[in-house]
């Protein structure tokens, strides 16, 4: 693939000097909708990317304007390149994800640095693990053992809040937003395990209503996640889980319900 129709994602003149497409994906310049095509869906816009969704695609852009952002950026792999690493991972472990179907680094005229990662879009009826419908101390008895089985196959998502896992039309729960996903050669360490699962606590008890949201119930839900994961046969540091959930917790409620700590 000569990657031209990657290039018209990308602002006139930059220089693509990394390219990955999908086996089948047809590249082409008719092939992929632009950034501002009728049906595509703007999900994210920030000084530092964007990211779009429709006519069955997903595209997703990472800007690096300043001097040391570039200079930094040329020693770690590119996100997309890392989504693309994870994808792979994830199907070796039976874990549903939308294929990529298209991964680059372009260098604008500017000196910008660009990447750009296609991936295929979500269904429309997908269902996420933050829907309303979806109750989280139920889906954490799902979640976790799947969770354990990533953390033993050496894959650590770093943000295994409810908002990326979805359930697929099989009824099997995938992960989307790869980029920020380490690889390990064998399993994940007890440290990062134990960041991962208070994580996803710290969010299940966040889709609480407010008034059983005390620390008490945090608690009583954060032993409850401990005796999950040891019952699928993993182990965390208890004390560093309980401590790190509270602290996103309390973060989340600054954050976005600015009601304080508890």
């Amino acid at each position: 693939m000569d990657g031209s129709g990657v290039a018209t994602l990308f602002p006139p003149g930059t220089r693509i000097i990394r390219l990955f497409t999908a086996p089948g994906f047809a590249s082409g310049a008719a092939a992929l909708p632009g950034w501002d095509a009728p049906g595509m869906r703007l999900c994210k816009l920030r000084s530092r990317g964007r990211a779009t969704v429709g006519n069955g695609v997903f595209l997703k852009e990472y800007v690096y304007r300043s001097r040391f952002e570039r200079w930094r950026r040329k020693f770690m792999t590119p996100r997309p390149f890392t989504a693309l690493a994870a994808a792979h991972r994830l199907e070796a472990l039976n874990v549903p994800t939308p294929r990529v179907l298209a991964a680059a680094r372009g260098l604008s005229p500017d000196g910008t640095l660009r990447d750009l990662l296609i991936t295929e879009a979500l269904p429309e009826d997908a269902i996420f693990g933050n829907s309303p419908e979806v109750d989280p101390e139920a889906l954490s008895e799902v979640l976790i053992p799947v969770m354990r089985q990533l953390h033993d196959g050496g894959f650590y998502h770093g943000d295994l809040s409810l908002r990326n896992w979805y359930r697929d039309a099989d009824g099997k729960w995938g992960l989307i937003d790869l980029d920020g996903t380490e690889l390990f050669r064998w399993h994940v360490t007890k440290l990062r395990r134990t960041r991962e699962l208070a994580r996803l606590a710290s969010n299940c008890f966040m889709a609480l209503p407010p008034a059983e949201t005390d620390r008490r119930k945090l608690f009583d839900m954060g032993r409850r996640f401990l005796d999950r994961y040891a019952a699928a046969g993993g182990s965390v540091y208890a004390t560093c889980f309980f401590r790190r959930t509270l602290a996103l917790v309390n973060r989340a409620r600054r954050k976005y319900l600015d009601l304080g700590g508890i």
